[in-house]
């Protein structure tokens, strides 16, 4: 499995199954996706057991994300796909359902569709995919024509391009699906569609509110007023998401790598963990075997310095779950081993800069200290702190991390170069040693390695220990 940048599956029906789940554990999938937009609490449920499941039979601890519908339009229920051609004509009428297929009728349960959208508008759906202009707007429909060939197919999002739809950040079905996360212990919640700064901390109200603000937030950017508003989400988020299917829904497809970069920098520089996600592979929805156009996009991602690559349609809904995986992380495996070397000074250089937080600068010369050493690093950590700060640093070494805390441990699953393995133990001291023995029963240290061994800068005295395993 790799060792740096780590790789999130997103669940749906084409593997929802626990063999399945159990295989992408075993391949080296990391944390897992759960999309709120789709299926019932019935099928979270069974998601999430199947998760935990296959997390205690591999021993590797597996984040758990849940992913918020947030302020997005999104048409109904369409019980036959409805087939465009560039040209053709259809109609949006309000409602939570329709037929679809050959009457070319588009359910649309959001009112405020209607006021907002106005005719030469252009409507851009399924990650840009789908392009349609407005012919004409009526009380409770709307006429349109599609300027792409098409497929449209139920609960998919709807951006009207250049526009943005003043909408609540969290919806009522939003704040139930936030209980139902808190209540299977999910370990992130990643927040749609945010405009600013301030829907983070509304949703950092309600996770307080529920006693649950351990659980992080990862805010998707994926709007033109989260990319103008960027500093300040990043200050805010515990993670960052480049969602490049909604980005490229409201930006032109051109400026997507542009934009891409600026998110992973702006991360970097703000040592805020940073995931990439959306059409990595998407070829493999249909196809076993990725395009190299694609191959290459991933490894320009890996180079950049991303904490991880999160796979969405190739494993909710595509035909080859397991291949997806196995070729992502066979291609973040290369990477890793060729060409990432000769990135990492670029990438340390802008996570390593403008620190003058003491324990920051604590991580900072014990990872340094390592790295300039050729030794291993192993940290003990009861809330995860201490690791956080050496991710964000970037090391150019793997780092083991043990903690006896289950839900720490499954937080820092997904973070850059972080390798979580449980010791029981709530001394430090004691923690230090089980966590080295650990390390050495695995494989990861061997006879012969030096170590660097520490936990959390502890007032007034620190423990840095250095030793060659000699026995």
């Amino acid at each position: 499995m790799p060792l740096f940048t780590k790789v999130i599956a997103s669940i749906g029906p084409a593997s929802s199954d626990a063999t399945t789940i159990f295989n992408m554990v075993k391949l080296g999938v990391s944390g897992f996706r759960i999309n709120f937009s789709h299926g019932s609490p019935d099928d979270w449920v069974k998601y999430v057991d199947a998760v935990r499941n296959a997390e205690n039979r591999v021993g590797r601890p597996i984040a758990l994300i849940g992913d918020l519908q947030g302020p997005s339009i999104r048409i109904g229920k369409v019980e036959q796909p409805i087939v465009l051609r560039k040209g053709d004509s259809a109609r949006i009428v309000f409602g939570s359902e329709a037929r679809g297929g050959d009457e070319k009728v588009v359910p649309m349960p959001v009112k405020k569709f209607f006021d907002f959208v106005e005719d030469g508008d252009i409507l851009v759906m399924d990650d840009g995919r789908t392009r349609l202009r407005v012919a004409d707007v009526q009380a409770d429909y709307v006429e349109i024509v599609a300027l792409t060939d098409s497929v449209i197919t139920s609960r998919k999002a709807v951006t009207i391009y250049n526009k943005e739809i003043d909408l609540p950040p969290l919806s009522e079905s939003d704040i139930n699906n936030i209980k139902f996360a808190i209540a299977h212990s999910f370990d992130y919640i990643g927040l749609s569609y945010v405009r600013t700064e301030n829907d983070v901390d509304i949703l950092r109200d309600y996770l307080r509110r529920f006693g649950k603000e351990d659980i992080g937030i990862i805010a998707k950017i994926e709007t033109k007023s989260a990319i103008n508003n960027l500093d300040k989400i990043v200050e805010k988020a515990d993670a960052i998401l480049v969602a490049r299917g909604d980005l490229g829904m409201n930006f032109g497809l051109e400026e997507i790598h542009s934009l891409q970069t600026r998110i992973v920098e702006k991360a970097l520089e703000h040592r805020k963990p940073v995931i990439v996600a959306t059409q990595l592979l998407e070829s493999m929805v249909e196809k076993p075997v990725p395009t190299r156009a694609e191959v290459v996009d991933v490894s320009t991602a890996v180079e950049m310095g991303v904490d991880a690559l999160m796979l969405t349609g190739e494993t909710a809904v595509g035909k080859y779950p397991l291949e997806a995986v196995s070729w992502l992380i066979k291609i973040v495996n290369f990477v890793e081993k060729t060409t990432l070397r000769n990135e990492f000074a670029n990438i340390s250089r802008r996570s390593r800069t403008n620190i003058d937080e003491l324990r920051l600068l604590f991580a900072k010369g014990v990872l340094e200290l390592t790295e300039d050493m050729n030794a291993k690093l192993v940290v003990f950590s009861l809330y995860g702190n201490t690791a956080k700060r050496i991710a964000s640093l970037r090391p150019s070494i793997p780092v083991y991390v043990g903690s006896s805390n289950k839900s720490v441990m499954r937080k820092l699953a997904i973070l850059w170069g972080i390798q979580p393995l449980y010791v029981d133990s709530n001394n430090y001291d004691e923690g230090l040693q089980k966590i080295i023995q650990k390390a050495i029963e695995l494989g990861y240290i061997g006879y012969g390695d030096l170590v660097v061994a520490t936990y959390g800068l502890k007032e007034p005295r620190q423990r840095i220990e250095i030793q060659r395993i000699v026995s």
